[in-house]
């Protein structure tokens, strides 16, 4: 071989080591810590007082990025959303300590939930100009009126990181749901596909090298969002409250599989995964795990504020007045279905205090931290802990309607187009489910077939009642002016819980029998237009 040709050879290899040990360089670890539906679980999770909570989180998510630094690797900290309404605590100081306690947990960035802007849109834009709010909010589907300067000032499509030389953008996406939409006023939530559509493309054109979906509209439709994108690299999410103990994925229009993750709720988990990053390729899972929230509380700030909540929490309502034992509930924390029970007891309670045949409630408002053991009012109230207005502190009142009974199979089916699970207390259904939704084919009240002339008094949570107002015509008009009886359900469920044996409260066996009901929505149904 002469000389010339040995050079070149020489030159090609040493050019193709260059090459390789560039692309190789440019391959980066990057740690997520992630978390989603906190609900201002504070202290500690449900059931549990040595899991969880505020202070015991923010110390274990320093713990791993301390421990990623020490490695040599960057780490991004994100919320998808829920992190206020969901628990006493969001009630102290009007919901500002549950956004300054957020604020000071160490995220990168975080996504609105539907939880999170329930106060309404001038309360929300108020918050958010009183506090030194720091972490920025994302929300791509996110549309508002220019008189909520400080919604549109902190709350952005997406925030972009350099890490290393890589680019990376995290797009915020939350549910349409019209359940809680209509409280946005001034506002509006769009279609997250078509959001995250018209932004990926967006995030790429901007030379993103990769591209998070930070979402709050739950699991399955995570896998639909995965399936209807191109170019996004990895969904973390919320809203389904789903522990993904292994990471769940989509295949994309490229034929890609796209990681999705979500840490169930409550502060419980503290999802931890590390992905491979390079240039030009897509993402790489390396490893994903959660991690239960048991560290030691050792971050004195959190702690602190979290003392302050209490003392708010103290002073709006009394700590005596609050921890007063007021019965004793036969439920186990372990009870799969004791969310179920607790709902229909909830929805009996509100029948019989507004003397109605029919009471209507959506289980997800009383969610998973039933009363066991010992209750007192602040278990009562972490048992249903819904409220609009701050000014309304002592939650969400029973609303009544008359309703005639050839309107009642109409009215139902309008409701269950929400997409809410709905108990019934005092009726049972017999059902089919079509493309278009439940179709109701019987109904008894109190075992007997409805009368089509009779005139039903109708019970419902205010939630139900203010939510069809706020986003139907139609169903406004079924429910045919709905009366506020001014009874509180916290006040309606201490009085039942007091009307038991020996304040012995006996829920473990209430069940589906003929006064009882629920109703699930299609969980693969569409998200609105």
């Amino acid at each position: 071989m002469s000389k010339k040709r040995k050079s070149f050879f020489n030159v090609l290899l040493l050019s193709t080591f260059s090459l390789l040990a560039a692309s190789t360089s440019e391959a980066k670890l990057i740690q997520i810590l992630h978390t989603n539906d906190t609900h201002s679980f504070l202290n500690n999770t449900q059931h549990k007082n040595d899991l969880g909570g505020s202070a015991r989180l923010k110390s274990l998510i320093d713990f791993y990025k301390n421990k990623a630094t020490d490695d040599g690797v960057k780490t991004l900290v994100m919320d998808a959303g829920d992190f206020t309404e969901g628990n006493i605590y969001y009630m102290a100081d009007q919901g500002r300590k549950a956004f300054e306690i957020h604020s000071e947990m160490g995220y990168d960035v975080g996504a609105l939930g539907n939880h999170d802007y329930l106060m309404g849109s001038s309360e929300l834009d108020k918050i958010l100009g009183d506090l030194n709010f720091k972490l920025p909010l994302v929300v791509a589907n996110l549309q508002i009126g220019s008189q909520f300067k400080n919604i549109k000032e902190k709350i952005a499509p997406y925030k972009e990181f350099t890490i290393d030389g890589l680019k990376i953008a995290v797009m915020g996406l939350t549910t349409n749901e019209i359940f809680y939409s209509w409280r946005l006023e001034g506002g509006k939530i769009t279609n997250p596909y078509k959001a995250a559509k018209r932004y990926e493309e967006i995030l790429k054109n901007r030379k993103n090298d990769v591209i998070i979906a930070l979402t709050h509209i739950g699991v399955l439709k995570d896998i639909k969002l995965a399936e209807r994108t191109k170019y996004i690299d990895l969904i973390v999410g919320g809203h389904s409250h789903t522990a993904l103990y292994q990471a769940s994925f989509g295949m994309n229009k490229n034929k890609v599989r796209v990681p999705i993750v979500q840490a169930g709720m409550h502060t419980e988990y503290l999802g931890k995964l590390i992905v491979d990053v390079e240039k030009g390729r897509p993402l790489k899972l390396v490893s994903y795990e959660l991690v239960p929230v048991k560290y030691e509380a050792t971050d004195t700030k959190i702690k602190g504020l979290v003392e302050e909540a209490d003392n708010d929490l103290d002073n709006l309502y009394g700590k005596e007045w609050l921890d007063e034992q007021i019965g004793f509930s036969d439920l186990k924390s372990d009870d799969k279905d004791g969310s179920r029970k607790w709902a229909y007891f909830i929805t009996d309670a509100i029948r019989e205090k507004a003397g109605a045949d029919i009471a209507i409630h959506t289980p997800p408002m009383n969610g998973e931290n039933f009363p066991i053991g010992v209750i007192s009012r602040r278990d009562i109230i972490n048992s249903m802990p819904r409220v609009f207005d701050f000014s309304e502190k002592y939650g969400w009142s029973i609303y009544t309607s008359r309703v005639k009974g050839v309107w009642l199979r109409l009215l139902f089916e309008a409701l269950t187009h929400f997409g809410q699970p709905l108990t019934f207390s005092g009726m049972k259904l017999e059902y089919t489910r079509t493309e278009h939704g439940i179709r109701i084919k019987h109904l008894r009240v109190n075992g007997k077939t409805i009368n089509p002339y009779k005139y039903y008094t109708v019970a419902f949570t205010e939630g139900i009642v203010r939510g069809a107002q706020g986003v139907s015509p139609y169903t406004t008009a079924l429910l045919r002016s709905p009366k506020n009886t001014k009874q509180k359900i916290w006040a309606t469920l201490e009085e039942k819980v007091g009307q038991n044996v020996k304040n012995m409260l006996h829920v473990k066996n209430i069940g589906d029998d003929e006064n009882h009901d629920l109703v699930m929505p299609n969980p693969n149904a569409e998200l609105p237009e």
